[in-house]
């Protein structure tokens, strides 16, 4: 079974089946009442998916089907009372069943292969030799021949998930003079079941030391003289022979889950258009927003509690809460959503429209919740030992249950591990952004009409980002503050001997670096059963039981500004034609996330989605019934067949995505104190980011910068990006500029669409509808970008050197690293042309 060496194929089914089935019906019931209803069903299933697939036989693979289906129902009736007033009703609903399965299922592992310790009967245990651990992340690593060569099996995935939303509305419109009225209200609920049964037969590992490894995991097979070793390269051990012996390392088993999340919305408003005169119209309004954050329903999920004790930390505060057990709520709903909203359009002359309007506008609550534990592991054996042999199952001082209402649930004694989630106190505040406008409006000729507006937007109370890709969250509970390390005698961030001393694990300290340690007044055993492999800075942590930040899921810190400068064009119908072009000049900026969580502001930045300029033009032309004396054209066959023939053209040409700046590698970095920071890496002055040593196409050599755009280089062979022009963070400095550059921007991706139609009347009440619809329809080379991999380039480290293929046919072509086109060479190229033809018969 070593698929790495090739010696093993087989091939597997990826196949995808979908079907979206759809009805719409309205039917008039009588003068008064009209009913209209909606349903879809959707069904999508795959035999193997993208996630962890392989082409092991079924009673072993890794792999895992996967279903989801959906369906959508929605009902509207309307009913008019008087002349003057209507109303209208909606209910609906709308799920989604999403159904992930090893094909291992069902399996006993009990009775087929008499391993003791399952939770559940239903796949196969999973097997890792290959020294990484796949708990609970998909088993996508490849096989490594140096261990044998054996790829994890087992049934990695056992999960169904559910969606539920049932929504419903009403209103009720009145006429009274010169007013429209207004009043209505909606509720929806969300409602999230989670059936989960992964890892539920177990996961046992026989993983081996690696190079530079000082993880004292160990096989049958270590090498016993390598005790306390660190090795430069290799394996000490082979995992496949330990997996053979019976050997295992490590075993860690799922408890099932079976829970429910879910939280509600809804909303009350009132609204009135008011005709004053014949030129002003005032529209008016206040909407009322009301929603929960979002909690499981029996209070079974946790959350970091800075108070309780935490019985694997010795007791140190900071141990985990459970609604079902507190008598408490995780988060308070925010009452006072009022929105109000004010608009108004004068008409200055026959041709000339200005219009505004101001609004609060409140967003729908954070999806965010706290987690849950059902994970039990051995305690990880000394060198030269075991936990157990496979044959024997999970060993039985390995307990699981869920749910667990521990403080410490899923935390080893003494072990320090990821944090818990922690729920924000404000999860239940709802984004609020103030909007406002102002357009002009103007007739230039009878049929062609222009509209200039600026428009603003200030957002607050959004959720920050927790896991930034820059910076580090808004909220953190676990950073080390500067004035800490201050008070204890770190003055000197620049300083290598002090960096040492908080990077240094305990269990390394020298005598002499103890006992300074000691002068300066530094715990080094915040806790009875603090391990002394951590290094000093862990210790210093608020809660160093935890590794890491522990942002505040959920925190409604983060802000947003919008301003933009609209223009719009329309050629109204005219011999077939309809033209509209739109042209925005826009700056977005967002605080998200920060350089310094003890100094938030830093954090204001331009947007991931600041799109300076943005131009879109949308056309539609049909060819008009040719009524012609000319001797062709008057044929009624050949008129027929030229006549009515449609096309549609949608183009959308806008800004390159920001680039993003390198990543800085000082010998000093001030991370090494705070564990955060520095920023990236700077920008010299004077110098240009794009590369200034590059081929063109013709191979040509250029001095001057690369134009990213310029479509006269190969992305393959192309370093785009000027290492010498960047510089690192100075010794224990944050960077001076932590903002992204905004004309720093990458590869620009065009939108081009296009349809072509035609109407066949059959009859009078029958007609066949013919069209042709392209995406991307001059099929442009989309090279790819990501928040992961902005504006298309690899950043990273810019004194590191891009690397290259070195064998098959893409030898000597750059494969990643700093500067380079994420490569097409890797499959990563996608948006390539395609085209949908429908048919549809009215009747």
């Amino acid at each position: 079974l070593n698929q790495a060496g090739n010696n093993y194929q087989s091939p597997y089914d990826q196949s995808r089946l979908s079907n979206l089935p759809s009805i719409k019906v309205d039917q008039v019931l009588s003068s008064k009442l009209r009913l209209s209803v909606y349903l879809q069903r959707t069904n999508t299933s795959t035999p193997r998916t993208a996630t962890g697939a392989d082409n092991f036989p079924d009673n072993i693979t890794a792999s895992n089907i996967s279903a989801n289906s959906g369906r959508t129902a929605r009902i509207n009736l309307d009913e008019t009372i008087t002349p003057r007033l209507l109303l209208h009703y909606t209910v609906a609903w709308n799920d989604s069943d999403f159904f992930l399965q090893s094909p291992t299922y069902p399996f006993n592992a009990q009775s087929q292969l008499g391993l003791k310790g399952q939770t559940a009967a239903r796949t196969f245990p999973i097997i890792n030799t290959n020294g990484l651990n796949a708990q609970n992340l998909a088993i996508t690593q490849p096989a490594n021949t140096a261990e044998g060569g054996l790829s994890t099996i087992g049934g990695s995935f056992d999960q169904h998930f559910f969606e539920r939303r049932p929504f419903i509305g009403a209103s009720a419109s009145y006429v009274l003079g010169s007013h429209s009225l207004k009043l209505g209200g909606e509720i929806r609920q969300q409602k999230f079941p989670n059936y989960n049964w992964s890892f539920s037969a177990g996961q046992y590992f026989t993983v081996i030391n690696g190079a530079n490894s000082t993880v004292p995991l160990s096989t049958c097979t270590t090498q016993p003289t390598l005790n306390a070793q660190t090795i430069s390269n290799g394996f000490a051990g082979f995992g496949f022979a330990s997996f053979l012996l019976g050997c295992i390392s490590s075993a860690t088993i799922n408890a099932p889950i079976a829970a429910m999340t879910e939280n509600y919305e809804s909303a009350l408003y009132v609204q009135d258009s008011w005709k004053v005169t014949r030129r002003l119209t005032m529209d008016y309004g206040l909407r009322w927003d009301y929603g929960t954050y979002q909690r499981e329903q029996y209070g079974r999920y946790a959350s970091f509690s800075a108070t309780v004790p935490n019985p694997s930390a010795s007791g140190y505060p900071g141990g985990q809460i459970f609604e079902a057990t507190c008598n408490c709520r995780f988060a308070h709903n925010y009452p006072y959503a009022l929105g109000p909203r004010l608009g108004a359009a004068y008409q200055i002359n026959t041709k000339t429209v200005v219009n505004g309007g101001f609004g609060i506008v409140y967003g729908a609550n954070s999806v965010q919740t706290g987690s849950t534990t059902n994970t039990a592991s051995t305690n990880t054996p000394a060198f030269g030992q075991t936990v157990g042999l496979l044959q024997n199952g999970i060993p039985s001082n390995v307990t699981v249950q869920w749910p667990n209402f521990s403080p410490s649930a899923g935390q080893p004694a003494g072990a320090v591990v990821a944090p818990p989630t922690l729920l924000d106190p404000n999860a239940g505040r709802p984004m609020r952004l103030l909007q406002w406008n102002f357009t002009v409006q103007r007739e230039i000729t009878q049929n062609i009409v222009v509209k200039a507006a600026y428009v603003g937007n200030r957002g607050v109370w959004e959720e920050a980002t927790t896991t930034p890709t820059s910076g580090v969250p808004l909220s953190d509970v676990n950073a080390l503050n500067p004035a800490t390390l201050r008070s204890l005698g770190f003055n000197d961030f620049t300083s290598a001997a002090q960096s040492a001393l908080l990077t240094t694990p305990i269990s390394n300290l020298s005598p002499v670096q103890k006992q300074q340690l000691s002068a300066m007044g530094v715990n080094i055993q915040p806790y009875a059963n603090f391990p002394n492999n951590q290094t000093v800075h862990q210790a210093l942590l608020p809660f160093p039981q935890y590794t890491g930040l522990l942002p505040a899921t959920g925190a409604p810190l983060g802000k947003n500004w919008y301003d933009a400068f609209q223009i719009t064009l329309t050629k109204r119908f005219s011999r077939g034609l309809v033209v509209n072009a739109n042209y925005t000049y826009a700056k977005t900026l967002a605080l998200i996330s920060t350089p310094d969580p003890f100094n938030r502001n830093l954090g204001k930045n331009l947007s991931p989605f600041d799109l300076p300029h943005q131009f879109r033009l949308t056309a539609q032309y049909e060819v008009p019934r040719i009524n012609s004396t000319r001797p062709v054209l008057r044929n009624k066959v050949i008129a027929y067949a030229l006549s009515g023939w449609g096309t549609g053209w949608s183009l959308s040409y806008q800004s390159a995505p920001l680039v993003g700046l390198p990543t800085s590698a000082g010998t000093v970095p001030i991370s090494n104190f705070l564990g955060y920071g520095p920023g990236p890496a700077q920008l010299i002055p004077g110098m240009n980011p794009w590369s200034v040593d590059w081929y063109d196409n013709k191979g040509v050599h250029h001095t001057d910068p690369l134009d990213i755009n310029c479509h006269c280089f190969d992305p393959t062979k192309t370093q785009v990006l000027n290492p010498a022009a960047w510089t690192n963070v100075p010794n224990g400095q944050f960077g001076a500029n932590e903002s992204s550059l905004r004309w720093f921007r990458g590869i620009r991706i065009p939108q081009e669409n296009a349809n072509f139609s035609r109407d066949f009347r059959v009859k009078e009440r029958y007609s066949l509808n013919i069209r042709v619809e392209f995406t991307n329809i001059f099929n442009r080379l989309q090279l790819p970008t990501s928040t992961a991999v902005p504006g298309g380039i690899n950043l990273g480290n810019f004194a590191t050197a891009p690397t290259k293929f070195t064998s098959g046919p893409n030898a000597g072509l750059y494969s990643s690293g700093f500067g380079t086109i994420v490569s097409p060479l890797t499959g990563t190229v996608t948006g390539q042309r395609a085209g949908t033809l429908v048919a549809r018969f009215t009747f």
